[in-house]
């Protein structure tokens, strides 16, 4: 009988946080109350990720410890050890940005609160980083999690219901109700439509979008990169991996379309075109092979999807709806305020989460639903912590986007492009769990070298 060891733990604990990372399910410790309604932002909750997240780590930290003379988690090569030290260094600028900001913060509960789920992102990135682990057992924990949520997606939409389930933290959205993600349109018949959005296992269809179209760029590099494998198995596998990798990324693209959100499209389009540039510089005829097959499936699939629903895509993109004027007034009203507060508190910000309290502050008497982060991560962190804080965070993406070209796993930067793009036109990357703990895996991901 083989025997278990504090390593294997470690990794296996591994890639059942990564699979279940898009998984909502939390017991909620104090839930936020602001003007006789619930307030996300203000609620305290345990995630079921967190208790994962900290048992990989404590087994990291203790076999780290027990086996200090034994290169167990030796980084792959002297240039990796030091990028990673540099990020680090980087890394614990920006916490003491956050650190002093909750010390500042009128409400010191949530900053702390919200401190911790930074903390919890920095602890993810050191296991990435520096645990040892199959990076295709990782990638199939990834796509796996992404799988089961987006299936949930376009079963949401198809339907046009969401049952709810507090052991997965899925919660009921219904279409007439008030509040719940939908896209309103004018059917055949001529009459007015609410159609849901497709939410997965997440609290809003934008960070649905937002995982799917990154699940989509990893799944078009992998199907890119496949052929420079040297393992053998795999290569007398080619053909099943292949198929499976491009059911996986034609499920990927049903579901991001039907949550209709508007800037994952975005990433993914301008990042796959992006890989498509790549390969034409590289000259490199199989990828570019590859991405044109690529780019011909996601063309077909996007076609019949439209032409069935063409008056649901036009609405989101022409914005001329009801509900479409509504939701660009608030991004703009909101990504005003973020400017306004970070001018009056340019120094060390509000604190970390308090953004929304702020804003309650300026706006007393509107009810719960409508104080909400600025749709902007980077106006967000410019007023939760300062300008130390936001110019460490944009060094932050510049380095690693710096050691990306710099150490030639250029096929990465279409991530960073995806994340650059969803951090323009949202807040969850910040402001919610799955975001922050979403936005730490994925700097981990495009900072290391490739594991095997």
């Amino acid at each position: 009988m083989r025997k278990i060891t504090l390593k294997k733990l470690t990794e296996y604990g591994l890639y059942l946080l990564v699979f279940l990372l898009p998984l909502q399910t939390r017991w909620i410790i104090r839930s936020g109350k602001l003007n006789g309604g619930y307030f996300e932002y203000g609620t305290i909750s345990l995630y079921a990720t967190d208790i994962i997240l900290l048992a990989v780590l404590l087994l990291f930290v203790i076999d780290l410890f027990k086996n200090k003379k034994t290169p167990n988690y030796k980084l792959h090569s002297s240039n990796e050890y030091k990028q990673i030290t540099n990020f680090l260094i980087i890394l614990a600028g920006l916490e003491l940005t956050v650190f002093i900001s909750c010390c500042f913060a009128d409400n010191k509960l949530i900053a702390f609160y919200k401190y911790a789920w930074f903390l919890l992102g920095i602890g993810f990135f050191l296991l990435i980083a520096k645990a040892n682990y199959s990076r295709l057992k990782l990638l199939s924990g990834f796509f796996l999690g992404i799988f089961v949520s987006a299936s949930l997606g376009i079963w949401q939409f198809l339907n046009q219901n969401s049952f709810a389930n507090k052991w997965l933290g899925i919660a009921k959205h219904d279409p007439s109700v008030s509040g719940v993600s939908v896209v309103e349109a004018i059917g055949n018949l001529g009459l007015g439509e609410r159609w849901l959005r497709a939410y997965g296992t997440l609290d809003h269809p934008n960070m649905l979008g937002g995982l799917l179209a990154i699940g989509a760029i990893a799944a078009v590099i992998t199907i890119a990169r496949l052929a420079e494998t040297k393992n053998t198995k795999i290569i007398a596998n080619y053909s099943y991996i292949l198929f499976t990798l491009y059911f996986l990324l034609s499920t990927i693209i049903v579901a991001l379309f039907f949550t209709f959100s508007r800037a994952a499209w975005l990433a993914f389009a301008v990042s796959l075109f992006a890989i498509l540039i790549i390969t034409l510089i590289k000259k490199d005829r199989f990828k570019q092979i590859q991405i044109l097959k690529i780019i011909l499936v996601s063309g077909i699939l996007a076609f019949i999807l439209f032409t069935n629903f063409q008056n649901l895509v036009l609405t989101r993109v022409k914005g001329e709806s009801r509900l479409e004027q509504k939701s660009n007034i608030e991004r703009l009203e909101s990504n005003k305020a973020a400017i306004d507060m970070f001018r009056d508190n340019w120094l060390i910000g509000v604190g970390m989460g308090n953004y929304t309290t702020e804003l309650a502050k300026i706006n007393p008497d509107r009810p719960a639903y409508f104080y909400h982060p600025a749709h902007n991560v980077y106006l967000l962190i410019a007023a939760e912590i300062g300008i130390f804080g936001i110019a460490l965070f944009l060094y932050l993406i510049l380095y690693i986007s710096h050691y990306i070209l710099k150490s030639g796993k250029i096929y990465k930067i279409p991530l960073i492009i995806s994340l650059i793009i969803l951090l323009i036109f949202d807040h969850w990357l910040w402001s919610l769990h799955f975001g922050v703990l979403f936005l730490f895996f994925i700097f981990g991901v495009a900072c290391i070298e490739d594991k095997k």
